[in-house]
C-alpha cells in the first residue's frame, strides 16, 4: 500500500502556499512601520521616516540627514471552523491555538551632501512574510490530513537608492534578498478494513525546508506638484525561490492492530527530499496624499497584487515519483485600498485609517492552512517627538482586523467543507532617531 496521496499532496502544497499568501489577504505582514500603519498603511506618497525603504524608495531622498527606525509588531490571530456535511459534518467545530508573532523592522537612510545632495540611499531588514497555523488537539483535528501546524519564517534584506532631479520629482530603486524557511505538520490516516468507514492515524508527516534565498527588485516614483499634493507609484516585482532540498519525514504511528500495523510499515515512504518552487507575486501601489492644511495629511492608496500568477504548483518527490503532481490553485488578482489621515499637533501627532483587503483564493482553495477571506482593518496611531532637540520619535499604532466569515460552499477541492471565522489584532511600536 501507499500513504494517502491526497494527504501528502496537501502537505506539500502547504509548503508552497504559506509564503505565497504573503502581502495579500492571506498570511502576509504589511505592518512595516508604526507611523504608516497608524494611517492604515496608506504611506506610498506621504511616508516621512526611514520605513520609506519598504513603502516607497523614492521618498528616501526627501528625508534629512541620517535616519534610523527600529520597531516591532505584536500580531495575534484567532481562527475557528465549523464543519458541514458530508465532511467533516455538522457539529464538527475546531479552533486554532491563539497565535502570537513578533515580526521586527529595522530601517536606515542617509541623505548625501554637497554635490551629491540630490542623492540618498537606505537599507532595511524586515519580515514581510510569516505567521502560521496551529490547530488544537492535532491528532483529533478533523482536518489533520491537510495540516495540523505550520510555521513560516522569513528575513528580508533591502538596499535602496533614491534620486531627486528637482523639488517636484524623485525616483528610487531597491534590491531585495528574501530568505524563507517553512515547516509543516500533518497526520496521515487509513480507513479501517471492515470498520464501517472509520479511520486511524497511521503516520505523522513533517515537511521542513532550510532558509533559501529569493531575489527581486522594487522601484518607486514621487511627484509633488505643489505643497498640498503628492502622487506616488511603487512596484515590487515578483520573485521565486527554488526549493531543491525540502525534507519530508514520515513517522509510523502504531494502531494497535498488528496486521494493519505491518501493512502500514511496509507502505510507509522513506524519508526523502522534495523539490518545488515558492512564488511571490508582484505588487503595484498608487498613492495620493493631500495636505489641506500644513498640519493635516490625508492619503488614499490602491494596491494590486498579481495573485493570478499562481495557477498550478509542481511537486516532485526524490524517491516516490508516482506521487509527483501539479496542484491546481487558480488564485485571482486582488486589490487592497487604504485610507488614512495624520494630524500634527505641537505636542503629539495622532493618526487613524481604514483598509479593505480582497481575498485572493477562490472558494475551492480555501483550506485549514489558508482560510483566506476579505478583510477590513481599522487603525489608530500616536506619534511623539522626544528629547531637547526633538531628534527622537516614538510611534505607536493599534490595528483591529475584521475578517469576513468564509464558507467553502461545498466546493473545497479536498472535500473539507465548512465556514471559517477569523480575527486578527496587531499593535506596533517604532523608535526613530535622526541626525
Amino acid at each position: 500500500m501507499n500513504l494517502h496521496r491526497t494527504a501528502i499532496a496537501a502537505a506539500l502544497a502547504a509548503v508552497i502556499l504559506l509564503p505565497c499568501a504573503a502581502l495579500g489577504a492571506g498570511y502576509g505582514i504589511f505592518e512595516q512601520g508604526a507611523s504608516a500603519m497608524g494611517m492604515a498603511g496608506a504611506g506610498t506618497a506621504s511616508v516621512h521616516d526611514a520605513s520609506a525603504v519598504f513603502y516607497n524608495p523614492a521618498a528616501i531622498v526627501r528625508l534629512d540627514g541620517h535616519q534610523i527606525y527600529l520597531g516591532d509588531t505584536w500580531l495575534m490571530t484567532n481562527i475557528s471552523f465549523a464543519g458541514v456535511e458530508p465532511y467533516p459534518g455538522f457539529g464538527a467545530t475546531e479552533r486554532m491555538n491563539t497565535g502570537n508573532f513578533f515580526p521586527p523592522t529595522l530601517y536606515w537612510t542617509h541623505h548625501l551632501e554637497n554635490r551629491w545632495k540630490n542623492w540618498a540611499y537606505g537599507a532595511g531588514i524586515n519580515a514581510p512574510f510569516g505567521l502560521g497555523v496551529d490547530w488544537k488537539n492535532p491528532d483529533q483535528f478533523t482536518g489533520r490530513e491537510r495540516v495540523t501546524k505550520a510555521d513560516v519564517r522569513t528575513i528580508n534584506g533591502n538596499l535602496s537608492l533614491s534620486y531627486a532631479p528637482n523639488d517636484q520629482w524623485s525616483i528610487g530603486v531597491g534590491y531585495d534578498a528574501l530568505f524563507a524557511g517553512v515547516e509543516l505538520h500533518s497526520v496521515d490516516e487509513l480507513v479501517v478494513p471492515g470498520g464501517g468507514g472509520g479511520k486511524l492515524n497511521v503516520a505523522h508527516v513533517i515537511l521542513k525546508s532550510s532558509y533559501k534565498p529569493g531575489y527581486t527588485w522594487n522601484a518607486g516614483g514621487l511627484w509633488t506638484p505643489n505643497p498640498a499634493w503628492k502622487v506616488a507609484l511603487n512596484y515590487r516585482a515578483q520573485s521565486h525561490v527554488a526549493v531543491t532540498n525540502g525534507e519530508a519525514t514520515f513517522t509510523y504511528v502504531a494502531t494497535g492492530n498488528a496486521q494493519l500495523d505491518a501493512v502500514v510499515r511496509e507502505g510507509l515512504p522513506a524519508n526523502q527530499t522534495v523539490a518545488s518552487e515558492l512564488r511571490f507575486p508582484s505588487i503595484l501601489s498608487l498613492g495620493v496624499a493631500w495636505n489641506p492644511e500644513p498640519d493635516w495629511t490625508w492619503e488614499v492608496d490602491a494596491n494590486k497584487t498579481s495573485w493570478s500568477w499562481f495557477q498550478k504548483l509542481p511537486l516532485a518527490f526524490a524517491n516516490n515519483p508516482e506521487l509527483d503532481q501539479a496542484i491546481t490553485e487558480d488564485y485571482q488578482d486582488s486589490w487592497r485600498v487604504n485610507v488614512g489621515a495624520e494630524h500634527r499637533l505641537p505636542k503629539f501627532t495622532y493618526r487613524f485609517g481604514y483598509y479593505f483587503d480582497q481575498a485572493a483564493a477562490p472558494t475551492e482553495s480555501v483550506t485549514p492552512l489558508l482560510p483566506d477571506a476579505n478583510r477590513h482593518g481599522a487603525t489608530a496611531g500616536l506619534g511623539l517627538k522626544l528629547g531637547k532637540a526633538k531628534a527622537w520619535t516614538l510611534d505607536l499604532y493599534e490595528l483591529a482586523l475584521f475578517v469576513e466569515d468564509r464558507s467553502t460552499d461545498g466546493r473545497n477541492r479536498d472535500g473539507f467543507n465548512g465556514t471559517y471565522k477569523s480575527f486578527i489584532n496587531a499593535a506596533g511600536v517604532n523608535l526613530g532617531y535622526h541626525w
